[in-house]
């Protein structure tokens, strides 16, 4: 009767978690990474892009490198960055780079051996890129296009830069110009 129903329900139920666990196994693991510094709806596209293609692992450059690479600090900690993209829909995982220098993620790819490392096409020194992480032999590389998000304009670090240091010296000229002249 009921006890004999409750156990069929629980078979039944425990059938459906091992099967649902083999999927998530099978799922591929697709790697990204990036600094991720100034945070963006390009960053966030990039993202839901490679998430397409499995479970997606970010890795954010840290902020010892960063400060290396590019001889300022970060706008944002490593643990705000951490933060952000871990809260973006569709990002499996996300961890600071232990690797250094441009490549910082090879070391990432050798930890977490995903199946794709998951990069835009603009991504700097593309070729040497692709090259050192097809020599790992661990995981396949996608290259896909930049591009917005449906109905919202292309975005890009440079471009969220120079916006910003437009706004600051246009902030500092109306400043001055009261200032001076009020």
């Amino acid at each position: 009767g009921m006890k004999e129903a409750a156990e069929n329900a629980k078979q039944a139920l425990d059938t459906k978690l091992k099967q649902l666990e083999q999927v998530s196994t099978m799922r591929k693991k697709i790697l990204v990474s990036g600094c991720f510094d100034l945070l963006h709806s390009g960053h966030v596209e990039f993202f839901q892009q490679a998430a397409q293609l499995g479970d997606l692992y970010v890795y954010i450059g840290s902020d010892k490198n960063i400060e290396s690479l590019k001889h300022h600090k970060s706008m944002y900690s490593e643990h705000e960055r951490l933060y952000m993209v871990k809260s973006i829909k569709g990002v499996k995982d996300a961890k600071v780079s232990q690797g250094m220098g441009r490549f910082d993620f090879l070391d990432d790819i050798k930890d977490l051996r995903p199946d794709v490392y998951f990069v835009n096409d603009d991504a700097s020194k593309l070729e040497e890129r692709t090259k050192l992480v097809e020599d790992l032999n661990i995981c396949k590389v996608v290259v896909a296009p930049r591009k917005p998000a449906e109905g919202l304009e292309e975005r890009s670090s440079t471009s969220m830069k120079a916006r910003l240091r437009d706004m600051v010296l246009q902030d500092a000229r109306c400043k001055c110009f009261v200032k001076c002249f009020v």
